[in-house]
């Protein structure tokens, strides 16, 4: 082999290594920013279920009291139609 085919082997190799480096390098940024995307996605999905999980506690604990009120209310009995019975009012005046 003549010095400028040895020299022209030699680029080549060099190249192709760089070619081969550089691609391999490429392949594993793209690993880790998939990585790092899938763990901001989950940590995003995580939140929401427990704002949702927050919500739904929230609801029920609304509709408890609700139903709470609402029994305590139809336990006074109404004495005159047009008037509220003094636990009404009272329970009324507590409201605000």
């Amino acid at each position: 082999m003549t010095a400028p085919t040895r020299i022209a082997a030699l680029l080549a190799a060099a190249l192709a290594l760089s070619a081969l480096t550089g691609w391999q390098g490429y392949r594993a940024g793209h690993a880790a920013c998939e990585a790092a995307h899938n763990a901001t996605l989950l940590a995003h999905i995580e939140a929401g279920r427990k704002l949702d999980d927050d919500r739904r506690r929230l609801a029920r604990e609304r509709d408890e009291l609700a139903a709470q009120l609402e029994e305590e209310a139809h336990a006074d009995p109404v004495i005159v139609e047009r008037c509220l019975a003094p636990g009404r009012v009272q329970r009324l005046n507590t409201l605000r």
